[in-house]
């Protein structure tokens, strides 16, 4: 049986957020939870190519960009200081969405909503 805990979360979602090409693949070994990274020219210990078919490993697809694309409009609306919010809604609109919604996000009035609240004094460690 599969341990959850083996499993590298952080590489999964590194897979499904890979769109770059098809002479890649990220795949998952459904026993150990091992993640591996396949080439048409390296296989997947880098050196000796392999074809997919050939291993035993489930391969991981990477979202499609509607996803994506729906995760920024949600954030966009969770966003409670309601200019910033409509700034980021507006970043979403027509061609370039990605880039000006990262742009958007790298601004300084986004940089209060990503850190932490600031600690009192009477306030315990954490």
């Amino acid at each position: 049986m599969l341990d959850l805990d083996a499993i590298d979360v952080e590489e999964i979602a590194t897979a499904l957020a890979d769109q770059t090409d098809y002479e890649h693949r990220w795949l998952i070994d459904p026993r150990t939870g091992e993640v591996a990274f396949w080439t048409s020219d390296t296989g997947i210990d880098g050196e000796n190519p392999v074809e997919l078919d050939e291993l035993d490993l489930i391969p991981i697809d990477p979202l499609p960009t509607h996803v994506w694309y729906q995760d920024m409009v949600d954030f966009a609306e969770g966003i409670s200081k309601r200019g910033a919010g409509e700034r980021l809604s507006r970043s979403l609109e027509g061609k370039g969405a990605f880039r000006r919604f990262k742009k958007a996000t790298a601004t300084s009035a986004f940089l209060p909503l990503a850190r932490p609240p600031a600690r009192h004094a009477s306030s315990p460690p954490m």
